[in-house]
């Protein structure tokens, strides 16, 4: 749930690449709280490098968050840093904790009076144990044409959550419910590390070649096509949806 570098570097690719749709209703699950492993200089640079209107009144907000250091002020940068590179309409969070959220235990499923244009999970599906219950909620939760944005923890991570996340999850989640996958990328922190993922056999090439850190992470980009009502996935391997070289790749893994 931490705007870290690796966040900020992505987004800054979303924002770069077009891909953010204009005036977004967002929703977080887990509301997102500022990291501090980026240097607060470069969030006012890109205040003030945005083009935004609300420029002066923006660097003005976080000055002041950052001289009161309340007890909330971790929370209220984030909320600029979204408001900065997203620019949304609306912006809500799913959260038992967190200083504006709406404290709905995402084990059940959840109704909301509507459906937002970018929702945001970065570092909250581990810790929910009905985990095909959290997906269904997250595709349920996403308009038609919207972005689901996942920080999902890969490698280590001990005692962390309930669950770490194989690449095979993201790539037979996007081919079964048929989301555009527009961004894959294996992530490191310390240091910054990104590496698209293009194919499957990118991973796998990596994991031959001792590429993999101690504590990874998988960053995906999802965009629902249409809508449709989630249905339980069965991992590819076992479905016949992946090809015999990949197949033959994982086995020598083992």
């Amino acid at each position: 749930m931490a705007i870290t570098e690796i966040e900020y570097a992505l987004l800054t690719q979303l924002r770069d690449s077009g891909l953010l749709p204009a005036k977004p209703h967002v929703l977080e699950f887990g509301e997102s709280n500022w990291y501090n492993d980026v240097p607060i200089d470069k969030l006012y640079a890109d205040i003030q490098t945005s083009g935004r209107e609300d420029t002066a009144e923006l660097t003005a907000k976080l000055t002041a968050i950052l001289e009161n250091q309340g007890s909330s002020h971790l929370f209220e940068i984030a909320k600029i840093f979204w408001r900065v590179f997203l620019d949304y309409e609306s912006i809500t969070a799913i959260d038992l904790h967190g200083i504006n959220a709406h404290q709905f235990d995402l084990n059940y499923p959840v109704f909301m009076e509507q459906q937002f244009d970018i929702t945001i999970n970065l570092g909250t599906a581990e810790h929910i144990f009905n985990i095909g219950q959290f997906f269904a909620t997250v595709h349920e939760l996403t308009a038609p044409g919207g972005l689901m944005i996942h920080g999902l923890p890969f490698t280590g991570w001990i005692d962390h959550g309930f669950y770490n996340f194989q690449p095979t999850f993201i790539w037979d989640l996007a081919a079964h419910t048929e989301y555009d996958l527009l961004y894959f990328i294996y992530t490191e922190l310390q240091p910054l590390k990104l590496v698209n993922l293009h194919s499957r056999d990118d991973i796998i090439a990596m994991a031959k070649s001792a590429q993999l850190g101690n504590n990874a992470l998988l960053h995906a980009v999802l965009r629902k096509k249409h809508e449709s009502e989630f249905q339980p996935l069965m991992q590819g391997y076992y479905n016949d949806t992946i090809s015999n070289t990949a197949k033959a790749a994982w086995c020598e893994l083992r």
